[in-house]
């Protein structure tokens, strides 16, 4: 499993925005990857960044569809809340840890 995780600079008092057209268009955009696992966005109110941790069977698949028309026109869309460049690093998991259910 790998999680692709993308931090970026928003511009001020734009993350609810963001953080909504996110839940809005991304469903759509990974609706048929079938190695896509989920992802999380959080936003750290102290530097205004915002990261997203999307977790892929294959990181591959990822760098497919980010390469995609698709892709490259909603990442367009949410320029307009960034104050930086996106940066996008690829990780293995090596270690996933959670409460387990009694």
């Amino acid at each position: 499993m790998y999680v692709v995780l993308t931090r970026v600079k928003l511009k001020p008092d734009s993350h609810k925005a963001c953080a909504k057209m996110f839940e809005e268009t991304n469903p759509e955009l990974v609706s048929n990857e079938p190695d896509w696992l989920g992802a999380r966005m959080m936003f750290d109110r102290d530097t205004e960044v915002v990261t997203v941790m999307a977790t892929w069977k294959n990181v591959e698949s990822y760098k497919q569809l980010s390469s995609s028309s698709e892709f490259q026109q909603t990442m367009q869309r949410f320029g307009k809340f960034f104050a930086s460049p996106p940066e996008i690093s690829f990780n293995s998991l090596i270690v996933e840890l959670a409460p387990q259910n009694n």
